[in-house]
């Protein structure tokens, strides 16, 4: 069914484009998310400035996604996208520069870490508002599934093969075949010849962005769904900014897997597999448990995988139980991606779209500092059970709105 509905999509020329694109950057930015902790963990031995790496990228969420989402209902898509991927991979190839130079630091990474998350920023915003334009709201769970999936299918043996290469080499090496990455996404996008842009009438493209910006804002929050599933979403992305960021500190101090061991790698790919297994039954269970069923079971198996992760230092039980918390995770996260997407007007979904997700992934900043704070002091598994706090008062808060009533967002 999922094969038959993907190559649906993929007749389509300017998709093609658009998942080429997509997938060929995941590969190289899974890569990285091995890469950038490992080098931080090498350069400096701290785990609050190794989580610090991966929580600082999603600072630029919460500084830019206001504007970010409005730009992309009023500049040109494409050519945000474009200009998101040219600038991260310059980013990416000043650490190889600084490593040549012999004069790289961890304070070096984690600019560098911010800077990728503007980057990010941008293109996330004209990227998420474009899709329903490529193909359609019907097709929008088909559409997420198949690109999440592939992606995922990619990601799953670059973190295995980027651990294996940094602990051979350096990291700096994966770092940059990422930026190579990036340019070739650049290059796909380039080529797409699909309308992307939302159609405005004149006399709205004269209102001020601040107006524009409220407006998106006025929508989130008096949509019940869109507004309880974001704000579940932070005490959800605090946790996770906070686990996350940690994963190689947890593997070195619990697991008894140095930085430099491949093994690392193993880590990430089997969060891989669950992301994997998330996209390809999404669809599916969407269906039949219903979209709000979804969301709630999903933030309910990250809670519960998490509680293993704190008390269980055994590496064949970690890989089992990153397995469950990445497919908790992507559930939930591609679930509510999705239902904001179905109901958001094509001339708001560069703005309701990245206020969402600046509300949802506000809290991983947070979470990584808060994670890192504590696991330099009293060590990681106390801090994955203080981290479990914020995502029990999200679940909380899903249990309480709307969402558990929600079949379908889809009229």
């Amino acid at each position: 069914m999922i094969g038959s509905r993907a190559s649906g999509l993929l007749a389509d020329a300017d998709f093609r484009r658009w998942f080429g694109s997509r997938s060929i950057s995941e590969a190289g930015t899974a890569a990285s998310l091995v890469a950038l902790p490992l080098l931080t963990y090498q350069l400096s031995d701290s785990a609050t400035m190794t989580a610090a790496v991966v929580g600082v990228q999603a600072v630029p969420y919460l500084l830019f996604g206001l504007f970010a989402g409005a730009a992309a209902d009023r500049w040109r898509r494409r050519a945000m996208m474009i200009g998101a991927d040219l600038g991260c991979a310059v980013l990416l190839s000043t650490l190889l520069l600084a490593d040549l130079l012999g004069v790289l630091t961890s304070w070096h990474v984690l600019a560098v870490a911010f800077g990728l998350g503007c980057g990010f920023c941008w293109f996330d915003a004209a990227a998420w508002g474009s899709l329903p334009r490529l193909v359609g709201r019907a097709k929008l769970a088909e559409a997420n599934s198949l690109l999440w999936s592939t992606e995922i299918v990619l990601s799953i043996a670059m973190p295995a093969v980027a651990g294996l290469l940094a602990a051979l080499t350096d990291p700096t090496l994966v770092l940059g075949l990422d930026a190579a990455s990036y340019l070739v996404s650049a290059a796909l996008l380039f080529r797409l010849r699909a309308g992307l842009d939302p159609t405005i009438e004149r006399s709205d493209r004269t209102r001020r962005l601040g107006a524009e910006i409220a407006e998106g804002l006025r929508y989130l929050w008096r949509q019940p769904m869109i507004r309880a599933l974001s704000l579940a979403g932070f005490g959800f992305s605090l946790s996770a900014g906070g686990v996350f960021g940690l994963l190689v500190v947890h593997a070195d101090e619990v697991l008894a897997v140095t930085s430099t061991d491949w093994r690392v790698g193993l880590l990430y790919a089997a969060a891989a597999v669950g992301s994997l297994l998330a996209a390809l039954l999404l669809p599916r269970f969407g269906r039949s448990a219903g979209q709000g069923a979804v969301s709630i079971i999903g933030y309910g198996i990250f809670v519960a995988a998490l509680v293993g992760l704190a008390v269980a230092p055994v590496f064949a039980a970690a890989l089992l139980l990153w397995t469950g918390w990445e497919f908790g995770r992507t559930t939930a996260n591609i679930n509510g991606i999705t239902v904001r997407q179905q109901l958001t007007p094509d001339e708001l979904q560069g703005r309701v779209n990245t206020t969402g997700r600046m509300i949802a992934w506000g809290g991983t900043p947070f979470g990584a500092i808060i994670g890192g704070a504590i696991a330099e002091t009293a060590g990681v598994p106390v801090a994955y059970l203080v981290l479990t706090v914020p995502a029990v008062l999200g679940f909380g808060v899903l249990l309480a709105s709307p969402v558990r009533r929600l079949r379908s967002a889809v009229a």
